[in-house]
């Protein structure tokens, strides 16, 4: 059928689009007719034809260009230019191994287990034209344990749990190894990095010093400790440390949980103590006795009666102590109050009273107060350690500012108990008993193990 002429009407009816037919044009003529028809067809958006893909025309960058990365420690580069879409590759796969197809400009890669410095080349590929992107970074080993052990001290309270009472003290350990191997004689640094605690950076026995951050040196197996203090006002909350190695740079964060102080009321033992001269119609001079504080909420502040010297004014923990010294001024009773941080009061009566005793002194000399033994093992509830009391002034007493044993001195009696309360123990826990003839005391420590069979009461 010969070709002949359509006519095609828009929809307003008064356009009109005219078409001839190829076939009945000459050849010149249909050559270019495809062509404006292709033209147009192209200029309508046909989802048969589509645009070249995005070349990425931009620079494409990574950063940092340098990096030391540690092995098992996230770290993050930022990725830039490009296409937005990214095809990441490294030169070592088990130092770093590969991320594939990064999507967005935030790359975060984590290095693999090594036993020496690795030198690892990232290199970063988009999906367009542009020039690849690498950075060079040194993979170093882990050398601080991801353990980080918190032991609060045996002394605190026991409702505080595995947390560390405000107020109190704890031992923050941890091991240094490489490769299975430990590192000893290594310079660890601990630092506070959130939350109402400080390290102790004094000596032992010494006046004590805090601060945010500390050092200490690792010994023959690895271990580095250091001393934290909790603040005595401190909330219940989750505190943070950091440990770093100080030869790798390697860092370690770990958590621990802090209490409120115990709810046990504030006491002071003994209640009541009393001197007496050694020489006739004379006062007590140059001696002295310990008090020991606990519950309430410290620190505690301690009153100066005068007819006594009494150090230190402020307790600051639960379980701590302070001194009375006689001074050789005679006294029926001094109260030396007790004041805790809630307001809380208790006291102790001390009393310096004259000598009975005759003129010429004994020949032979009151020995001195001494227990014995000075430690105890109690692995069950019906385990009981008894402690010979000797010598002194013959008049005896215990105390524990820990609630987890009971201590039991029976009037008059040479011979005390100390027996555990806690029914089931994870570790092995030390507790600091005390006992005094009322001039001097002598500490017994108490290690509870084991899973507290029979009855505790």
């Amino acid at each position: 059928m010969p070709a002949k002429h359509r006519r095609s009407d828009n929809n307003s009816g008064t356009g009109k689009l005219v078409i001839a037919s190829i076939a009945a044009r000459p050849l010149f003529a249909r050559f270019f007719f495809a062509l404006a028809a292709l033209a147009l067809l192209s200029s309508c958006g046909s989802g048969a034809v589509s645009g070249p893909p995005a070349t990425g025309s931009a620079t494409l960058a990574i950063s940092p260009a340098n990096a030391t990365l540690y092995a098992d420690s996230p770290f993050t580069f930022l990725v830039t230019g490009g296409t937005g879409v990214y095809l990441v590759t490294t030169s070592n796969q088990i130092a770093l191994p590969a991320v594939g197809t990064l999507t967005g400009n935030t790359l975060i890669v984590i290095p693999g287990p090594v036993s020496v410095d690795t030198p690892v080349t990232i290199e970063v590929r988009d999906t367009g034209t542009a020039t690849p992107a690498s950075t060079t970074v040194t993979v170093k080993p882990r050398t601080v344990s991801n353990t980080v052990t918190v032991i609060p001290s045996a002394s605190q309270s026991a409702a505080c749990g595995s947390s560390v009472c405000a107020g109190g003290d704890a031992e923050v350990r941890v091991q240094l190894q490489q490769t299975g191997l430990p590192l000893a004689n290594r310079t660890v640094r601990f630092d506070v990095v959130s939350g109402e605690f400080r390290l102790i950076t004094s000596a032992p026995g010494a006046t004590e010093v805090l601060s945010i951050t500390g050092t200490a040196t690792s010994d023959q197996s690895g271990f580095a400790s250091i001393r934290v203090r909790v603040l005595p006002d401190a909330l219940s909350q989750t505190a943070l440390l950091q440990v770093t190695d100080l030869s790798s740079g390697f860092t370690q964060r770990a958590s621990f949980g802090i209490a409120p102080s115990s709810n046990a009321p504030l006491n002071a033992q003994p209640a009541a103590i009393r001197f007496q001269g050694v020489a006739a119609g004379t006062c007590a001079t140059g001696i002295s006795a310990d008090v020991i504080v606990f519950g309430g909420r410290p620190p505690y502040q301690i009153s100066q009666p005068g007819s006594f010297n009494v150090a230190p004014s402020v307790v600051a923990t639960s379980g701590g102590r302070f001194t009375v010294s006689a001074t050789g001024q005679c006294t029926s009773g001094s109260i030396i109050a007790v004041v805790d941080a809630n307001g809380a009061t208790t006291s102790v009566n001390a009393i310096n009273s004259l000598s009975d005793l005759p003129t010429t002194p004994p020949t032979t000399p009151t020995p001195d107060f001494d227990v014995s033994p000075k430690a105890v093992a109690l692995d069950s509830c019906n385990a009981v350690g008894n402690v010979a009391l000797t010598g002194g002034s013959g008049t005896y007493f215990g105390a524990s500012g820990d609630t987890s044993v009971t201590v039991t001195v029976a009037s008059g009696a040479s011979v005390a108990s100390i027996q555990r309360k806690n029914p089931s123990l994870s570790a092995p826990t030390r507790v600091t008993v005390t006992f005094s003839d009322g001039q001097t005391s002598q500490n017994v420590i108490a290690t509870m193990s084991g899973a507290g069979l029979g009855a505790c009461p």
